[in-house]
């Protein structure tokens, strides 16, 4: 059997699933949460907007291309005190996956 290729594990935390779900897609890797024999990320995070709050492995591991980053979240308007503040740049906004508005 031939190895996967190892990757650097993005930094999921602080972005919405759907983004986070994006990202690990772009780098190679899936996303996984709660009970792997339970319902699926998007069963549990649809609809709504939710926020990752942790993942494993942390953000700069080496992981095999192809592997599961499991991710713990919240949804929008619940209490995320457990969530690192960022150190740097600006606060995410949504505000670039909102339909642009027309003048009128």
């Amino acid at each position: 059997m031939v190895e996967g290729q190892m990757l650097t594990v993005p930094d999921l935390v602080g972005q919405p699933v759907h983004i986070a779900q994006e990202m690990a897609a772009n780098v190679g890797f899936g996303l996984a949460a709660g009970d792997p024999d339970g319902p699926g990320l998007r069963s549990r995070t649809w609809p709504g907007l939710f926020w990752v709050t942790s993942q494993d492995p942390s953000a700069g591991s080496l992981l095999e291309q192809g592997s599961q980053i499991r991710i713990t979240f919240v949804q929008d308007g619940q209490a995320r005190s457990g969530m690192p503040k960022q150190a740097d740049g600006p606060t995410p906004s949504l505000l670039s996956h909102a339909e642009a508005e027309e003048d009128e």
